[in-house]
């Protein structure tokens, strides 16, 4: 179950599909074997066909199979000009065998387009299409086609899209520098109305931290008005402006307007394939544009105890004369390290490694001193291993980066409370963030025992046992969202938290998730209407509060009504316990020493025998946690057997 904060999941996702290039550009999936492709792994792919006139998108619709067209479906193709200033939405119903024909596409010639259909409720839909003023272009969509990455959900920039992470009446719009891979901030957005009887009418505002704008009380314009979003980037004579479409005050909707152009995510300049894209192969050396490097991978071309490390810069090229450490890591914590160079090619091989069953490798490499490392990787007599790399400039500068936070108060034990406090950080710019001297120290509210670091933010975060902090272990990309997220417990609560918590970075969400038994107080909270997902073995309904605090300052709130023991019965409790622990203790001293040492011996025995008949290795646990409790007794008499003859000695003298 996802516990991150539901808004920022939406942005995360808007964002995502623009700074990485994402328009569901993946690559191209291997076809079927032999004789007729699967059609359902050709899905999406867009194919130039010289036989299809300059200008025009054939878009065929199936089913599943070839002899199974989509009759009568609607196919929408989203449109964006070369310069990004023109984007139309156009739709078209198919007909022979599935196929619809996008003709006169002259003024989106050199841009882009994504075709899609809905299915029985499925959305199908296509990669990033380039309109070529040489030749057409074909492509289907097939129902029951592999799902590709989340990002191919975004629309293309100017075509709005529903996007319920956003209130109904609402209309979300990113403006963003494709090049600089960031949102752009302070810019200004107009919403232009136009009704029925032609009359205009202008709503502007501002772009905020990450380059987002919300125009509200979009139920209060009339269904029958036509919108459109424009902005203007740059200093040429006209703005960039989103399709024209009708307002939906059932639904929260997004439009992106972007300036610049991303290249394909996957496939290179110089070579195709899957080993250009990093699908697969024993190459990943070809660089391409901010492809996903793939993981490192045993090569039969290489000797066993060989590694092959390639590393590239932020632009994706070759880093020649860069020292590289590939470390040796065995079960017990010792590190060896092996030095090695990149070549002008930007790979460096180590070659007589030690290929052993106890140990894993990782690569290290400095790069304006920072530090990067790569996954954990092992040597086996298969073959050699490939790596590859990517490493950025760094800034140390705060601004650069956004962030959300989400704590979650869980109620617990004897005056205790377990909190969850979900941190997430996207870096705009162009260079990675990394503190500098100072460590980043991600830690909890004050009062924090036992912190643990979540699972996905060890990818980010160094903890040292029984430490109540963890520290940022290694560069945070720009375009890439890092999880710093902890747990921990709060105990010796009075029935009440105090949330005080003073973020690394700027905030641009911030939340809280209780119990609905629970009082939230916070300047300027509220109840959220999104849904929260209930969690197996819960006995409440959870419910999430919007804080609204943004920013460098702390994020505070009090959460009251947890459930605590009453003072005055904890106090009684603790007399008690000591007055039975003393009483205890008399019995053991002054009772005779054979007899509780025969009565432990006995215990010890018949525990060891039953050991070795069961086979229920819950019982087998208990088991063991009781023998050591009759060892640790057996041991106390032996520790008071050793005194007790002194003192008689000494009583006697």
């Amino acid at each position: 179950m996802s516990r991150s904060i539901p808004l920022l999941r939406g942005l995360r996702a808007l964002l995502m599909g623009l700074l990485l290039g994402g328009f569901g550009l993946a690559s191209s999936p291997a076809w079927a074997g032999p004789g007729r492709p699967d059609p359902r792994q050709m899905s999406g792919i867009p194919r130039p066909d010289p036989q299809i006139p300059a200008g025009e998108v054939t878009v065929r619709v199936l089913r599943g199979s070839f002899d199974q067209p989509a009759l009568d479906a609607v196919v929408e193709l989203e449109l964006r000009s070369p310069d990004g200033r023109l984007a139309a939405l156009r739709s078209s119903e198919a007909g022979n065998q599935g196929r619809v024909h996008f003709r006169d596409l002259g003024d989106f010639t050199g841009g882009q387009a994504v075709a899609r259909v809905v299915l029985d409720g499925e959305t199908i839909r296509s990669q990033q299409i380039d309109i070529l003023p040489e030749t057409g272009t074909a492509v289907m969509l097939v129902k029951g086609a592999p799902k590709r990455a989340p990002t191919q959900e975004i629309s293309l920039p100017g075509i709005v899209f529903d996007f319920p992470k956003t209130p109904p009446g609402t209309l979300m719009v990113g403006v963003f520098d494709l090049g600089k891979r960031q949102g752009l901030t302070d810019v200004e957005v107009q919403l232009v109305v136009t009704t029925a009887d032609g009359q205009q009418s202008t709503n502007a505002l501002e772009t905020g931290p990450m380059g987002q704008a919300t125009f509200e009380g979009i139920a209060d314009i009339p269904a029958d008005a036509t919108l459109q979003v424009q902005t203007v980037l740059d200093d040429g004579p006209e703005p960039y402006r989103s399709m024209v479409f009708s307002p939906q005050p059932a639904k929260g909707q997004a439009i992106v307007l972007a300036r610049g152009r991303m290249s394909r995510a996957g496939g290179s300049p110089h070579e195709g394939g899957a080993a250009a894209s990093g699908a697969g192969g024993d190459n990943p050396h070809a660089p391409a544009a901010r492809r996903k490097l793939p993981p490192p991978q045993i090569s039969t071309k290489l000797a066993p105890g060989t590694v092959s490390a390639l590393v590239l810069d932020s632009k994706d090229q070759p880093l020649a004369n860069q020292a590289i450490t590939i470390v040796k890591k065995d079960f017990s914590g010792t590190e060896t390290r092996f030095e090695a160079k990149t070549g002008p090619d930007g790979i460096a091989t180590h070659a007589d490694l030690p290929v052993v069953n106890d140990a894993l490798y990782y690569i290290a490499v400095s790069y304006d001193a920072a530090p990067y490392t790569s996954s954990f990787f092992g040597l086996d007599k298969r073959g050699g291993v490939t790596v590859a790399m990517r490493v950025w400039p760094v800034t140390s500068d705060p601004a650069v980066a956004r962030s959300a936070i989400q704590f979650e108060i869980i109620e617990a034990e004897n005056d205790s409370a377990q909190v969850i406090q979900i941190y997430e950080v996207l870096v705009t710019g162009e260079e990675a963030y990394w503190p500098g001297k100072e460590p980043l120290v991600i830690e909890g509210i004050e009062g924090a025992k036992g912190l643990v670091v979540l699972r996905g933010a060890d990818d980010w975060l160094d903890h040292e046992d029984k430490a109540p902090f963890a520290t940022l272990s290694h560069p945070i990309p720009p375009g890439e969202v890092a999880a710093l997220s902890i747990g921990y417990l709060i105990d010796g609560h009075d029935g009440t938290i105090e949330l005080d918590w003073a973020p690394p970075f700027q905030i641009i969400e911030s939340a809280v998730v209780v119990s609905d038994q629970l009082t939230l107080d916070a300047p300027g909270a509220k109840r959220s209407e999104r849904e929260i997902p209930d969690q197996p073995g819960l006995d409440y309904t959870r419910v999430a509060y919007e804080l609204g605090q943004q920013g460098t300052g702390p994020v505070r709130a009090t959460v009251s009504g947890l459930r605590g023991t009453e003072r005055i019965y904890a106090k009684i409790g603790i007399v008690v316990g000591l007055a039975l622990a003393l009483v205890a203790l008399i019995g053991v001293v002054t009772a005779p020493r054979g007899t509780a040492q025969a009565r432990l011996e006995r215990r010890r025995d018949a525990l060891l025998a039953a050991l070795e008949t069961s086979r229920d290795e819950r019982k087998r646990r208990r088991m063991v946690a009781a023998l050591d409790r009759v060892y640790r007794q057996l041991g106390a008499l032996e520790a008071l057997a050793d005194k007790q003859p002194q003192r008689s000695k000494g009583a006697s003298a």
